[in-house]
């Protein structure tokens, strides 16, 4: 058995390594960037060695300085965790070469299933249904193009290195496959090295069923049943559970027999799971991630194994002591992926330093690297927390998964744990009838319910000016403390001559207005048009009794010089606020100036416009990536450019102008 494991890895699934190696009694050491000096998953393992600055192409990327780490540890072995260097056969070929062991599959297995063309052609040679599509690779541009132009829309191209939804476009309109391909091709070449691309029919609506395989390197391969991932967006998956769901038992046992006999045949070693889509009861070879996934949890809790462990045996030279009957699924397992982003936003990240999180109980699972004071960055992934529930059936499970959204709390940081709520209460999730294209097709509805509406905006504000102004000497709930200049008489009917605060949630803005206390103190406040009477009583700093037309409720509230997070047992959700007219001042610049700000700190992958191009509202001038997500700057109006203040390859500060326009009248 191995003496010692240098996690080669961040966050949770750093953390989540070293519980296995405390508990199999291996002393384990993690690695950090200057970004995660004080990250949670140095604090847990006690042993951490530096090896760069926060950039990951820097640290967790840098070959060299990982296995210089693994020495000055005294490992004898590395865990590569996911994402990284996990799938990448030089680092393999590295820790080899310098007399420690690697717990992963083979260099030769990891380079031909990192290539997705390699990949696919052993999934034909062992008799495995594949997409159509192209059989080889390409890097021209013009011949991707004419091949696309005889093949029916919409196709899909992926990058040959790709993973986690990079290096992907579905084309959709012959006139912008050629943005499509260069896209898809610069993703490549930044992420993995490799602009190389793979055209294939585009299946939408399908389903992504994905099958853990287990092997000892000597031809024995198991499988550890199958998972569900189709819940995704931006083709990343953001809810997976086990078993699949309403699979035929014919269909489930190609998917489990197909993943056995592709593992045998290459004589897989350690974990891989084997993806596939799924579409009118035909399944299609889609990849193989040779390497611990992100949703391995669920897995987990229905074998109740600890995949680590066998992963660890396995490459220890173990073997593996399970026979195929000695695996059977009990219970259902559902797991959701919290990410510090704004699915109103397309799913931007959100950065930021986090003040407050507040994890659910309850019997859920709990796997994070995150704890508040900790700040999420724009150099990695932002995620913050995996909620992951058991129950005797698939109803119990997602009952308990519903709950624990509703318990968590975060501030500081968007987040989509209300979108995942009201997702997993559509009637579609309820009946297990999901597939890759549900959330694309209810986006709109889905942002729409997700955020707050009336009352909860109204109790936000309300919080927010009222500590403000105590915290300023005033009280808004004593006397006329929370008058701005506007002056009433106790007793009027009516609201402030104008909106004194506005509030920003997402593309939402709402205009918030005071209207008098009446006899029992409440205040009359108004939102978008509608009034409601309310009286806040502030238990503790975070705790506050609200009375809403003489009913009360018990809200927790945090919040900072402009913005307040809000759970009020509906969820919870972050605003911006500002007085009103600050507000209406900064609106009116930005439209007349014409200046184009970064949404978020990023890297500059492309410089579309320039100076003296005339450009219409829409129009991609600036292409940036935080990450692992490229975002598109986009022109707001009709206009000229008249400057630009970023180079390729440059970081840019979330508010710092990019570009400026002379936008048109």
């Amino acid at each position: 058995m191995f003496k010692k494991i240098l996690i080669a890895n961040r966050g949770e699934i750093a953390c989540r390594i070293a519980r296995t190696c405390q508990r199999l009694g291996i002393n384990a050491a993690t690695v950090h960037s200057d970004a995660d000096q004080g990250a949670l998953h140095v604090r847990e393992v006690g042993e951490s060695i530096h090896i760069g600055a926060a950039p990951a192409s820097e640290s967790y990327l840098n070959i060299e300085a990982v296995i210089a780490a693994a020495m000055d540890a005294g490992a004898d072995a590395v865990h590569p965790g996911y994402g990284f260097l996990s799938e990448n056969p030089v680092f393999a070929e590295a820790v080899t070469a310098a007399g420690i062991s690697f717990i992963g599959p083979t260099p030769a297995v990891l380079r031909q299933f990192g290539d997705k063309a390699a990949a696919k052609a052993a999934a034909v040679a062992a008799g495995v249904a594949v997409v159509p599509g192209s059989g080889e690779a390409s890097e021209d541009p013009d011949a991707i193009l004419a091949e696309l132009r005889g093949m029916t829309l919409p196709v899909l191209l992926k990058a040959v290195g790709g993973g986690g939804g990079k290096g992907m476009r579905v084309v959709t309109n012959i006139d912008a496959a050629a943005a499509d391909i260069e896209a898809a091709m610069r993703e490549g070449r930044n992420s993995f090295a490799d602009g190389r691309l793979l055209v294939e029919e585009f299946l939408p609506d399908a389903r992504h069923v994905e099958v853990q395989i287990l092997g000892d390197g000597q031809g024995k391969v198991l499988h550890l049943l199958e998972r569900e991932c189709s819940l995704q967006r931006r083709h990343q998956k953001v809810i997976e559970e086990a078993p699949a769901l309403n699979l035929p038992p014919a269909l489930r046992a190609q998917l489990l027999d197909s993943a056995v006999a592709l593992g045998r045949a290459v004589d897989y070693l350690g974990l891989g799971t084997v993806e596939f889509i799924v579409k009118d009861e035909r399944a299609f070879f889609l990849e193989v991630n040779p390497r611990l996934q992100v949703e391995h949890p669920v897995t987990e809790m229905i074998t109740g194994l600890d995949l680590i462990e066998l992963q660890i045996l396995a490459t220890a030279g173990h073997g593996i002591a399970l026979a195929q009957d000695d695996i059977t699924a009990s219970g259902h397992a559902i797991e959701a992926r919290i990410y510090a982003e704004d699915p109103a936003q397309n799913f931007m990240p959100s950065t930021g330093n986090i003040d407050q999180l507040s994890l659910p109980h309850d019997g859920l699972r709990i796997d994070t690297g995150i704890a508040a004071g900790m700040a999420i960055t724009p150099y990695y992934d932002p995620m913050v927390a995996k909620l992951i529930a058991h129950g005797k059936d698939r109803a119990t499970a997602l009952t308990k998964l519903v709950t624990g959204l509703d318990q968590f709390s975060i501030s500081g940081v968007g987040d989509n744990s209300t979108f995942l709520r009201v997702l997993l209460r559509c009637a579609e999730i309820q009946i297990g009838a999901g597939d890759t294209g549900l959330i694309d097709r209810r986006l709109d509805e889905l942002v729409a319910e997700a955020t707050p509406k009336g009352v909860r905006i109204a109790t936000a504000a309300a919080i927010w000016l009222g500590q403000t102004r105590r915290h300023g000497g005033a009280d808004i709930w004593q006397g006329d403390g929370w008058q701005t200049g506007w002056r009433l008489s106790d007793g009027t009917a009516a609201m402030t001559v104008a909106p004194i605060l506005r509030a920003r949630i997402g593309d939402d803005v709402f205009d918030i207005s005071f209207g008098p206390r009446d006899g029992d103190g409440a205040l009359l406040i108004g939102v978008g048009g509608e009034g409601c009477r309310m009286r806040v009583e502030a238990l503790d700093d975070a705790a506050f009794m609200v009375t809403t037309d003489g009913r009360s409720r018990t809200v927790r509230a945090w919040q900072g010089k402009d913005w307040i997070t809000l759970d009020d047992g509906g969820g919870n959700f972050t605003a911006r606020l500002m007085p009103y007219l600050d507000s209406a001042r900064q609106a009116a610049s930005a439209a007349f100036g014409g200046s184009v700000e970064a949404p978020l700190m990023g890297q500059v992958l492309a410089v579309q416009a320039k100076v003296g191009d005339t450009v219409d509202k829409g129009e991609v001038l600036v292409v940036l990536e935080s990450m692992k997500m490229e975002i598109r700057v986009t022109a707001p109006g009709n206009g000229a450019v008249t400057a630009i203040h970023c180079q390729v390859g440059g970081n840019v500060e979330r508010g710092a102008v990019i570009v400026e326009l002379d936008l048109a009248p």
